[in-house]
């Protein structure tokens, strides 16, 4: 469920000119540390490491409010770590991180939209 959030807010997995290297790295984090008490924070510092190396070119135009979504989920993955949230409660926090940030992102791109043109 985490690795599905993640993704689907980051389409820059699949957005790194057809190659899909950072899509690959991604899947590699989510293979290597599992989202549970003592390897949450691996794997999200994992993606994050994966997103910055390949940069706003593979994740495109909402990169840097997919980097907030690192952080976000860095915490989250601290929080399950240390106990203060269980894996089941992070996954709760990561999928209100990522629709939070969805639903500004849109709001924003309508706003932007709706703005008249200025030469």
């Amino acid at each position: 469920m985490a690795a599905a959030s993640v993704c689907l807010l980051v389409s820059g997995c699949v957005d790194d000119h057809g190659r899909g290297d950072m899509h690959e790295a991604v899947s590699e984090c989510f293979s290597k540390y599992p989202f549970a008490k003592g390897t949450a924070y691996k794997q999200f510092n994992c993606i994050y490491q994966a997103h910055a190396h390949y940069g706003p070119v593979a994740m495109g135009a909402q990169y840097s409010l997919r980097l907030q979504v690192d952080l976000a989920s860095l915490k989250v993955g601290q929080d399950v770590d240390s106990g203060i949230l269980t894996p089941e409660e992070g996954k709760t926090t990561l999928h209100w991180v990522t629709d939070k940030a969805y639903t500004q992102a849109s709001q924003q791109q309508a706003w932007m939209a709706a703005q008249p043109k200025r030469n």
